[in-house]
């Protein structure tokens, strides 16, 4: 059944997002207990996506690199406290208090984003007319120095900003205490210790390798081959595979090690694990940033630890639940919202319903409420539509302007029932008008009210849309 489950999912999300190819690992107890593969990793010579296919991780890399800064500090070369600026060519202080690595790694360096690589990776995409010439890390920590001066609005350690250019500063900083390049640290301390075997430090040394997934741009139908910046660095230039990236995970649920092989202690693991920072963007409640880690304290009661990863043409999740030694990895060849699809393998491995993940749930409560609405007799009609988080209602008549549907409800806190009233709010003239959804499953009937306004969609009737009985809560 849970085979089942997951393959719907998956499949559907492809369908829907018009993704390529996927692929997902899981690992329990130091053992494979699920590989999946699907899609094509290159369409255009129909070659299939196997559980070896590689991709680019993007930010999951931000796990490699914190890992091996952590390794560094156990071997007391460096300290978490050490201002960043000790080990690097440039000054990097904010409102005149030194950024420290720590700051680095959790992101709370003060500094908002400076979009070196979101401007990269869109401009070598298509999709941005801006162009930055940065090849060499060095352009990257100049960029970041000037930001600190000039676009920094919080002291160190005040706030979350997610920050690439800090992660290349910690590069930058490996690089100057081991004495050998990001990659080669990577590959010694990393990789090759724990036998990731398709796990690839670089954009040059996967090149050529003939398991490599080819990019696509997913936002064209059919989706169209892409390509992005080969420069990418310690912020997200690693490669690897599912089953890979499902092991390294599990050598941090297992604090550190795996069939006897130690890479890190387990004191420097959970301080990687120790929340440092709230996440503006809360899913589950008390969602949290570590030190290279992204922390969900509140999963159908257990915590799951890891990172997602995004350059637009690759995307995926890498993650763990330590209570429980599982682990697991999800790569994409597009924008395939690998994290969800985690989330779900993860739920049902803890036989959870995974509908019960608020992303799900308002998956299928705005499905639900979308569709075409008749007045009196068919007398007025309107359709309401998804965007986002949010609903639109869009009158028939052209004079009329459409309505914003904010939720004046949590998502987490609805008990999905045969029948139920929602409340939305929508902003108008400076105040707000109340609207009401009124869901009736055993009729096969939805009201929608609004100011003078009675409109009733009746699902089995709506041909595209599937009858309300057929979607069960």
């Amino acid at each position: 059944m849970h085979n089942e489950i997951l393959h719907n999912y998956i499949t559907t999300r492809m369908s829907q997002l018009f993704v390529p190819s996927l692929t997902l690992a899981v690992m329990k107890e130091g053992k494979i207990i699920r590989e999946e593969a699907y899609g094509f990793r290159d369409l255009e010579n129909s070659l299939k996506a196997t559980p070896d296919t590689i991709y680019e991780i993007a930010s999951i890399t931000k796990v490699f690199t914190a890992t091996a800064i952590m390794q560094l500090v156990e071997k007391g070369k460096i300290s978490l406290d050490d201002p960043a600026e000790k080990y690097l060519p440039i000054e990097l202080r904010v409102k005149g208090e030194p950024v420290r690595i720590w700051h680095l790694l959790s992101h709370t360096s003060g500094i908002p984003a400076l979009g070196y690589a979101e401007a990269q990776i869109s401009s070598y995409m298509g999709q941005s007319p801006d162009w930055l010439p940065y090849s060499e890390p060095i352009h990257v920590l100049r960029w970041l120095e000037e930001g600190s001066r000039k676009w920094a609005i919080a002291t160190p350690g005040e706030r979350f900003f997610y920050l690439n250019e800090g992660f290349v500063a910690l590069g930058f900083i490996i690089e100057k205490v081991s004495g050998i390049s990001y990659f080669d640290y990577i590959k010694k301390n990393i990789i090759e210790p724990l036998k990731l075997e398709r796990t690839k430090p670089s954009y040059y040394d996967t090149i050529d390798n003939p398991l490599l997934a080819k990019p696509y741009d997913n936002t064209r139908k059919p989706p169209k081959l892409s390509r992005i910046p080969g420069t990418i660095y310690a912020d997200g230039g690693i490669y690897s595979s599912s089953p890979d990236l499902a092991r390294f995970m599990q050598v941090l649920a297992r604090g550190g090690n795996l069939e006897g092989k130690q890479i890190l202690g387990q004191k420097y693991v959970r301080e990687m694990e120790k929340p440092r920072t709230k996440l503006p963007f809360q899913l589950f409640g008390n969602d949290s940033y570590g030190l290279g880690l992204i922390i969900y304290d509140s999963v159908f009661d257990e915590k799951v630890i890891g990172h997602s990863g995004s350059v637009l043409a690759y995307t995926g999740y890498a993650g763990y639940i330590s209570s429980r030694l599982l682990s697991i990895g999800v790569l994409s060849n597009a924008n395939a919202m690998p994290r969800d699809i985690a989330l779900n393998a993860l739920a049902l491995e803890l036989n959870k319903d995974p509908y019960e993940l608020p992303f799900n749930k308002a998956e299928k409560l705005y499905s639900i409420l979308e569709g075409i609405y008749y007045g009196y007799k068919g007398t007025l009609k309107v359709e309401v539509d998804r965007k986002g988080d949010y609903l639109i209602i869009n009158p028939k008549d052209p004079s009329e302007e459409s309505i914003i549907l904010e939720p004046d409800f949590d998502i987490k806190q609805i008990n999905l029932g045969d029948q139920m009233t929602l409340l939305f709010k929508s902003r108008m003239n400076g105040g707000f008008i109340n609207i009401e959804f009124k869901i009736d499953q055993l009729k096969d009937v939805i009201e929608l009210i609004y100011e003078r306004n009675r409109f009733v969609k009746v699902a089995s009737l709506d041909i595209s849309r599937p009858s309300l009985s057929a979607i069960r809560f």
